[in-house]
């Protein structure tokens, strides 16, 4: 039997898409995948200097759909449109195998589950109530993790660093407007943004730590979401060896890419570390701050089955529910 390959357009995904709506199945499916229960696959290729491509794939048992994704960065088409991300999912039927639909989401369902991932990562390793927020990175993932937070925190304070001040300032001024209760901010240097914050939140394609281990005070949490491949780093080595916690969504991927990887090339060793992955955490406490003065490091690459649970729910495809209940909002 051959079925007909469904198109679905960016339009149609960004009408059915919110924050909201991601929060609770991207968390049930990273605690189905530390549990175990998800088959993964992942690969970043370079195609050509100044252009990337993620290709994430994951299978859920009994989930009637399976996902492959390609994600893509490229400076030539940022110059060309101004953006720079492309993107495509393809949904397949699990016991078939055969194609049912392509979704030209242009890289959007991804930006939508990363910043689901980041704020849960944050509200579950944050003290109760309202956060003062660090913020650096000025691009479309730094503002999805700040309006996913939102459903989350009341966010008091929000200083903003960018390498790009004026892209700092322009993020700024829409963050100020969907937030008209918090007070938002300029910084000219990332340990300005991040003193006093409880929360850092970096969402840079940064080769190169932002800041030194020594900028994070007792108290913070980090969670870092744009060092995704073997070439990009957002955090400093030492800052794991200070860290009391570190989390990940990923043990294997964490040990490939991004600031882990980093870490563990400069010689730390991976006990040193002390990782653990946020689906196992989350699995058996929704709170994983211990004390007022604990330092907290989440280091995030991106998991194929958020994908598959984001066009899942999307879709009304149904997909497997832990006994987990999704976090709630407090301050």
């Amino acid at each position: 039997m051959t079925l007909t390959l469904r198109h679905i357009t960016r339009e149609e995904i960004s009408a059915r898409l919110s924050h909201a709506v991601l929060l609770s199945p991207v968390r049930q499916a990273m605690i189905a995948y530390s549990a175990g229960k998800a088959a993964l696959a992942a690969q970043v290729l370079f195609p050509a200097p100044g252009a990337d491509v993620h290709i994430k794939s994951a299978v859920l048992p009994g989930a009637p759909i399976f996902t492959v994704k390609l994600a893509g960065w490229s400076e030539r088409l940022k110059a060309d449109t101004g953006s720079g991300h492309s993107g495509l999912i393809l949904v397949c039927d699990s016991r078939t195998c055969q194609p049912l639909a392509l979704l030209r989401d242009g890289h959007l369902i991804s930006d939508y589950r990363t910043g689901a991932a980041g704020a849960l990562a944050g509200h579950s390793c944050l003290s109760a109530g309202a956060v003062d927020a660090a913020l650096l990175g000025a691009g479309t993932q730094a503002r999805h993790q700040v309006q996913a937070l939102a459903q989350l925190r009341e966010i008091r304070s929000l200083r903003i660093w960018a390498r790009r001040p004026e892209a700092a300032k322009s993020l700024a001024a829409a963050l100020q407007a969907e937030l008209p209760a918090s007070r938002v901010s300029v910084e000219g240097t990332p340990s300005e943004a991040m003193r006093g914050a409880g929360l850092v939140v970096a969402a840079t394609a940064a080769r190169a730590p932002l800041f030194h281990a020594e900028d994070v005070k007792p108290g913070q949490t980090v969670i870092s979401v744009g060092a995704d491949d073997e070439i990009k780093c957002e955090l400093p080595p030492g800052l794991f060896s200070r860290a009391d916690k570190v989390f990940t969504d990923s043990l294997g991927q964490a040990r490939a890419y991004g600031n882990a990887a980093r870490a563990l090339s400069s010689g730390l060793a991976e006990a040193e570390l002390g990782m653990q992955e946020l689906g196992a955490a989350w699995a058996s406490n929704d709170r994983l701050r211990n004390n007022e003065h604990q330092v907290i490091v989440c280091s995030l690459t991106g998991l194929g089955v958020q994908d598959l649970a984001a066009v899942s729910t999307l879709f009304n495809w149904e997909t497997p529910r832990t006994n987990s209940a999704p976090a709630q909002k407090t301050g």
